[in-house]
């Protein structure tokens, strides 16, 4: 059953990594298309300026330009979002300068600014609710509505009975011939419809995990295939670290902040 566990395990791994996968890259894709939105705003703004250069009056060319950039302004608030998004995907923290840092990270190595904390603040208790009336006067008295029971004689002999019984067949250790080859005796049906679906589930969790590693191999194709492969593996792969100079921490090399304790790298 442990082999079984860890394949379930392996397999909602793999599940859950190749759909985190697929999420950055569609939150990517919205990122570009709204990155091509802005750039058509740009050229309209230009044109604009221009235009009102051209015949001498900037009047109406600035009130249309002030209008593209509030446009442009609600496109860069939607984009951060989405880099916020794919910051948590990743377990990363988003600096207002656009530096990506490590999920412990306190200050920017980048820029030095502290780093907002998301965390969730805890819900406060819920008080408890008083009544105002009183239970006693309504409901009445528990010892004068709850009803009274009385032993009969004849009912603690027979109790009495029963509880000598039981503990006398407690004391009796019950034998019989040919106990310890009745233990010894291995009971196992091959035909035994437990282990026959145990192993139907061991044979499905397989199929699962080759249909997982046949999926990452598809998206780690497609990922190499789409330019993005040389990023992501630089972006993955080991960084120089250096010290930092007052508390010691572990940094990328080139830092010019402390994420840990914000002191300035010189």
């Amino acid at each position: 059953m442990n082999i079984i566990q860890r394949l379930k395990e392996g397999a909602n791994r793999a599940t859950e990594k190749a759909q985190g996968t697929l999420e950055v890259s569609k939150l990517n894709s919205q990122i570009a298309d709204i990155e091509r939105e802005m750039g058509i705003h740009y050229r309209e703004m230009g044109k604009v300026f221009y235009e009102g250069y051209r015949i001498g009056d900037m009047s109406k060319a600035e009130k249309e330009m002030v209008d593209l950039c509030k446009s442009c302004d609600l496109l860069q608030e939607e984009i951060d979002e989405l880099r916020t998004r794919i910051a948590e995907l990743k377990n990363e923290r988003l600096c207002k300068c656009g530096y990506v840092a490590t999920l412990d990270a306190n200050f920017c190595p980048s820029c030095g600014r502290k780093l907002a904390d998301d965390g969730v603040k805890p819900s406060e208790p819920v008080k408890p609710v008083g009544f105002a009336f009183d239970e006693e006067a309504i409901f009445g008295s528990k010892a004068q509505d709850e009803p009274s029971y009385r032993e009969e004689p004849e009912e603690r002999e027979y109790s009495g009975q029963q509880e000598a019984a039981a503990a006398v067949e407690q004391d009796y250790d019950y034998e019989f011939p040919m106990r310890e080859a009745w233990d010894d005796l291995d009971l196992t049906d091959e035909n035994d419809p437990e282990a026959e679906r145990e192993r139907r589930q061991a044979e499905e969790l397989e199929r699962e995990r080759e249909r997982q590693l046949e999926l990452d191999r598809r998206i780690r194709y497609w990922k190499e295939n789409s330019g993005d492969g040389d990023t992501g593996a630089r972006e993955e792969g080991p960084r120089d670290t250096v010290k930092c100079q007052i508390c010691r921490a572990d940094l990328p090399k080139g830092s010019k902040w402390c994420p840990r304790c914000g002191a300035e790298q010189i």
